[in-house]
């Protein structure tokens, strides 16, 4: 809910910015953006994430986007975990449907459907994983990998200003199947652990889990009809 408020508030107030002063819109003429996504550079597993949208001249469009993480993303504090993995490289790949329900010339509103499969790999040194809810296993080191497959429902809205660039605010809610694995682990010793609250990489193997998506793209068309 909070999310929503946020992108509510972002969306008019972007609104009368943008309205203000804008002549000759043409957000919805069959286009392409080229678009990139700054936050996901704070998310749990970093990455850089660039990606582009069709839009098809009516209320349908296209998209994919793509991200790629180094260990030089994921050497500093994040907003999210404080990891500092000795090597990281990350890969995954979003299509989207995006159906545009409010049109202006310059603005739309949309629902969206986006698939998510991401594959993370990393060596991490000292750190641990859930064993059982009073349980925990400390090491000095471990190989980690983490591969989802997912679908998230979206909401959000797409602004150009004043002419090719464009800003999309989103948020939305999703599941996906997610496979956690620590192998080659090294000076293993269990621990008694207190829960309070653990991302998902704490917890090695399959399972369902969340996807909590909000964000905004920048972009810039690069082709319109």
């Amino acid at each position: 809910m909070k999310n929503f408020t946020f992108l509510l508030v972002s969306a008019l107030l972007l609104n009368a910015v943008v309205s203000f002063g804008q002549k000759q819109p043409d957000l919805f003429r069959r286009n392409v953006d080229v678009h990139i996504m700054p936050v996901a550079l704070a998310f749990p597993d970093p990455s850089i994430r660039i990606g582009s949208e069709f839009m098809t001249g009516g209320r349908w469009s296209y998209g994919l986007s793509v991200g790629a993480g180094l260990r030089a993303l994921a050497l500093g504090r994040t907003l999210f975990s404080s990891d500092k993995p000795r090597s990281y490289n990350m890969l995954e790949i979003r299509p989207e449907v995006k159906f545009y329900w409010l049109k202006r010339d310059y603005m739309g509103w949309y629902l969206a459907a986006e698939g998510v499969i991401s594959r993370v790999k990393k060596e991490l040194a000292r750190n641990s994983h859930y064993i059982s809810d009073t349980t925990q296993l400390s090491f000095e080191r471990s190989d980690f990998s983490k591969t989802k497959f997912g679908l998230v429902g979206k909401i959000g809205a797409k602004f150009l200003i004043p002419k090719k660039l464009t800003i999309d605010l989103y948020t939305g809610l999703g599941l996906a199947r997610t496979t956690v694995k620590y192998s080659e682990i090294q000076d293993a010793e269990e621990v008694s652990y207190d829960p309070f609250w653990e991302g998902e990489n704490f917890y090695p193997g399959k399972k369902f889990t969340p996807i909590v998506s909000v964000g905004v793209k920048f972009g810039m068309l690069v082709w319109q009809q």
